[in-house]
C-alpha cells in the first residue's frame, strides 16, 4: 500500500514496481493526488492497473488548493491497483 506514492516522481518506487512486475499474485494498491497523475502511474502496472483508476472513498474531504494546474486535488484522491486479482484466480 502506497499512500499518495507518485510512482512517476520518486525513483525509490521503481524497485517495488519491478517487485510486483515479477510476482503478479501480490497485490499493490496506490493513491494519488489527483487523476491525472494516478492514470500515468496505474499505466506503468498495464491496462488492468489503469483501468482500475478510481475515486478513493476514504480520501480528504476538503480539496488541496494548487494554483499551477486546474484539476481536482485530494490527499489520497485517487486509487489504484497492480496485480488485481479476481475471485477465480484465487
Amino acid at each position: 500500500l502506497g499512500m499518495n506514492a507518485g510512482l512517476h516522481a520518486y525513483p525509490s518506487w521503481r524497485s517495488v514496481v519491478r517487485y510486483l512486475d515479477a510476482r503478479p499474485h501480490v497485490v499493490g494498491v496506490f493513491t494519488d493526488y489527483n487523476e491525472h497523475s494516478a492514470v500515468q502511474c496505474a499505466a506503468i502496472g498495464g491496462g488492468r492497473s489503469r483501468e482500475s483508476v478510481e475515486v478513493n472513498p476514504f480520501r480528504q474531504g476538503v480539496a488541496m488548493p494548487v494554483y499551477c494546474m486546474d484539476l481536482p486535488q485530494f490527499s489520497n484522491g485517487f486509487m489504484y491497483a497492480f496485480n488485481i486479482q479476481e475471485e477465480e484466480d484465487v
